[in-house]
């Protein structure tokens, strides 16, 4: 019964609007932008990237993506957020922006992971939203993505939501997610996955590649999960 309504509370808890609303100023140029806001008693970080280039802005989350239009990834939520300079590569040019990202004093502590309805639960929520090529045809994208690791009995909850509103064919290959699912077999309702086990959770970078039907790699993306 219990792992019913962590599958009902994630799947819920999926369907969200804009995770980090654009502030009236942002910091940013004609190509690019990134921001913080407040949601509730802790942050979130928007990066946005626009024009018709190849672009790697790893910082931010965006490893790698090839624009025909722009790009912006959303990544919530953090106990702390700090802007540190970084560095930028549109088409041939390198430049070096400000960047919001998770401050370094907000990693949380892997000894604690309680239960999901509590406070200070460990999840994140990632957003990844644009038009993207992959060398014949604009790929418009609309993901979110939801990872949270708790405490269940004896065990440990590893969650995973995939929701994929793409206008167009876009497969979401989740390293954490698919190598989990070659270990053992998740509960499933709907989008969302939760995978039962013993070993304890920690945070480790996870990798998005959002492809086509053909396996063309569009856009590589990384942001904190978590994993066993």
């Amino acid at each position: 019964m219990r792992l019913i309504l962590i599958l009902l509370l994630c799947a819920a808890a999926g369907d969200a609007a804009d995770l980090c609303p654009v502030p009236k100023e942002a910091a940013g140029g004609a190509e690019w932008r990134s921001w913080s806001a407040r949601i509730g008693k802790n942050f979130c970080v928007g990066n946005e990237l626009v024009g018709m280039e190849r672009v790697a802005w790893p910082a931010s989350g965006i490893v790698q993506a090839e624009l025909r239009g722009g790009v912006q990834m959303d990544v919530c939520c953090f106990e702390s957020e700090a802007a540190k300079d970084a560095k930028l590569h549109i088409g041939t040019r390198e430049l070096t922006v400000s960047t919001h990202q998770e401050g370094d004093d907000s990693r949380g502590q892997d000894d604690d992971f309680p239960d999901l309805i509590e406070e200070d639960a460990h999840s994140k929520s990632i957003s990844i939203r644009g038009t993207l090529w992959d060398g014949e045809r604009s790929v418009r994208v609309d993901v979110l993505l939801k990872c949270s690791a708790s405490k269940f009995a004896e065990q440990y909850a590893f969650q995973f939501t995939v929701i994929n509103k793409s206008p167009d064919f876009v497969e979401v290959d989740w390293d954490h997610l698919r190598r989990m699912r070659s270990e053992i077999a998740p509960s499933v309702q709907g989008n969302v996955s939760v995978f039962l086990a013993a070993r304890r959770p920690h945070e480790a970078v996870a990798t998005v590649e959002l492809k086509t039907k053909a396996g063309k790699v569009v856009g590589r993306f990384q942001f904190d999960g978590y994993y066993w």
